[in-house]
């Protein structure tokens, strides 16, 4: 499967001026062949924290249309970030979500499960994972924050995917977070992992940019610089396989898991946030 990767810059409060962006990058994609493109983290609005927010998640159902309606008619894939309003109207929440989209199939949406820092003031977070099948690949979603959590990845990676979606808007002040994240989920679960960033500035943020593609080896197959670009590379099925069964330049991490002994993983006892009191 050809995999395309967006990657934005100054990515303005816009809808319609984002849209316009989402359309012509998918175009590109489909010219190039590609099965699947992944966009950034809030891509159809912007990664903005403030009170416009709430308004213009309730005006992007138009935009989702238009979007889903491009990929009916280019034959692609597409995995989008957005803000969304969910629940009725009495007690509607906002969520920081992705859609997923593909040709003849109803959108579904995910909505990030693990926020960050600021984004729990704005934001209420999903309550369960996405896994599922786009373009011929089993594929999960790790949006952002959650590429640090090795549990989310895992847990995902033993459903069968293989393939991590990960739409981000990473500051540029955790270049190096991002970097052995990315590489090490794709090593510990013999998996592809697609990082589509924000470049630039939302005017508070200064944005890392550095979208790439790691392969299931940790190699990195593409990496964006400080532009807004289209990654495109080849994802290779049987590579994955290879790995999952034993390569001599691979670990057997999936196969030689212990789960009898991991128990503590799963409870909160003895976790404490360092701005708790002891």
């Amino acid at each position: 499967m050809r995999l395309a990767v967006v990657q934005f810059r100054d990515a303005p409060p816009d809808t319609a001026a984002n849209l316009a962006r989402c359309l012509r990058f998918l175009q590109e994609a489909a010219d190039d062949d590609a099965g699947l493109v992944v966009f950034p983290e809030m891509a159809l609005t912007g990664y903005y924290l403030d009170h416009d927010m709430a308004r213009r998640a309730a005006s992007i159902e138009p935009a989702v249309e238009r979007l889903q309606a491009a990929v009916d008619q280019l034959g692609l894939a597409a995995v989008v970030g957005l803000p969304r309003l969910q629940g009725e109207p009495q007690g509607q929440t906002l969520r920081n979500a992705v859609a997923v989209l593909r040709p003849g199939v109803e959108p579904e949406l995910y909505a990030k499960t693990h926020l960050y820092r600021r984004e729990r003031d704005w934001f209420t977070p999903g309550t369960a994972l996405w896994r599922g099948d786009v373009a011929g690949w089993r594929c999960g979603i790790l949006l952002c924050y959650e590429v640090g959590f090795p549990e989310v990845a895992r847990s995902l990676a033993v459903e069968g995917v293989r393939l991590f979606l990960v739409p981000a808007a990473f500051g540029r002040v955790r270049e190096l977070i991002w970097k052995t994240m990315t590489t090490a989920r794709a090593l510990e679960n013999s998996a592809y992992v697609a990082g589509a960033a924000h470049a630039g500035t939302n005017g508070k943020i200064e944005f890392l940019g550095c979208s790439r593609i790691v392969d299931p080896l940790g190699r990195v197959v593409a990496e964006a610089p400080d532009d807004e670009t289209m990654l495109v590379a080849d994802l290779d099925a049987e590579l994955v396989e290879s790995v999952r069964r034993g390569r001599d330049d691979a670990n057997d991490y999936l196969a030689d898991r212990r789960p009898d002994l991991y128990g503590p993983v799963t409870r909160r006892e003895g976790a404490r946030r360092i701005d708790e009191p002891a």
